[in-house]
């Protein structure tokens, strides 16, 4: 069976270190989904304005599957904080599956069409996809066909935790003339984002982790960062890129 992407998705997260575990997390993130011919017919997308949120069906194309399908595990470790140690592969939304596909429900933000670049460009919020993730199909989120009341939460019930940012002078003056990017960095580090190992082995709450410091980058600035007392993040230094 072979899969043709009808585009790619350009978002904010250009490595996987950052992105939010779920879609609408972090609702400033934004994408635009670039949708290229064949497929980029105006009537493809004929009455999607009419929707709130999609469906975005895509490809974890960095993940490790992507390149060796045989490298797949029955077995993955969470991202949460108090999830279980493992758990099946198909019980997880894991990048690292026999096929990696993903799946993301965002908010429609608008459609227009780049006659440039013969595409239609979709934009949207609330994402988690890395960039330049193939995108495999785009579907219209229902409301009445895609909540389930009843449902439950399986192993998943961890309150996600929600952590104060702190700016110091010098972070505050390197983003200050850019009020989308601070408020998008703020909503990331928020929730902590670094990878489970990290949050495990160096929790914000252990008073004896005051003052340990880490980095990464995001957007086009590298993020200097420690923690500080109260379990907030002090973010040191924020350098703007190169470009």
């Amino acid at each position: 069976m072979d899969l043709q992407p009808i585009g790619v998705i350009r978002t904010c997260f250009a490595e996987k270190f950052g992105v939010p575990r779920q879609a609408r997390m972090v609702a400033q993130a934004r994408g635009t989904i670039h949708i290229s011919a064949p497929f980029s017919h105006p009537d493809t997308v004929l009455g999607l304005e009419q929707f709130s949120h999609l469906w975005v069906v895509f490809l974890f194309h960095k993940a490790q599957t992507s390149f060796h399908p045989e490298d797949w595990r029955p077995t993955v470790q969470p991202p949460g904080k108090g999830a279980p140690e493992r758990v099946g592969v198909f019980a997880s939304r894991s990048p690292h599956r026999p096929n990696p596909i993903g799946m993301s429900a965002v908010k429609l933000e608008s459609i227009h069409r780049n006659e440039a670049s013969n595409e239609l460009e979709i934009e949207v919020s609330g994402v988690d996809i890395l960039d330049g993730s193939p995108v495999l199909d785009i579907k219209p989120y229902v409301p009445y066909a895609d909540i389930i009341p009843e449902a439950n939460n399986g192993w998943a019930t961890e309150e996600i935790a929600s952590y104060a940012v702190r700016f110091s002078p010098q972070a505050e003056a390197a983003v200050a003339h850019d009020p989308v990017a601070k408020n998008l960095i703020t909503e990331v580090m928020r929730l902590d984002p670094r990878p489970r190992s990290q949050r495990d082995a160096v929790p914000l709450e252990n008073p004896e982790n005051i003052g340990k410091k880490f980095a990464f980058r995001f957007l086009r600035f590298d993020l200097h960062w420690v923690i500080a007392a109260d379990a907030t993040i002090h973010l040191v230094d924020v350098i703007h890129l190169a470009e």
